[in-house]
């Protein structure tokens, strides 16, 4: 997809994904979460107050199931991941959660699965 038909939120996705996929070195890692934890902050206050869905999300609305709950603590997960503290081994296991997390939770909704709590529209 070219980037001047993304949508401000799959941009944000996009630049989370690749801050994500590759955290650089390890002596970069501090640096990394914060920039993760930074671009996740404006795509989490854009979805928030609803702004469009990254395109290939086929997210839906189903809030109390079991999958709501599992989606819900994907978000909760990597959110506590990124906003992680301390020197670059601590950081550096920070992203690989954030990592994991994301992968699972962008597994999720491009499956359908109801958006995260604090997403729901």
């Amino acid at each position: 997809m070219n980037q001047s038909t993304d949508t401000r939120s799959e941009a944000l996705a996009n630049r989370l994904t690749r801050l994500l996929n590759d955290p650089g070195l390890p002596e970069e890692a501090v640096t990394r979460l914060i920039s993760a934890d930074a671009v996740f902050g404006h795509l989490d206050g854009l979805l928030r107050s609803g702004d469009e869905l990254p395109l290939r999300w086929a997210a839906r609305l189903g809030g109390g199931t079991t999958e709501a709950r599992e989606v819900t603590d994907h978000y909760d997960a990597l959110s506590e991941a990124l906003r992680a503290t301390g020197g670059n081994v601590s950081c550096w296991r920070a992203l690989c959660r954030a990592r994991d997390r994301w992968s699972l939770l962008k597994a999720a909704l491009v499956s359908g699965s109801p958006l995260p709590e604090p997403w729901e529209r």
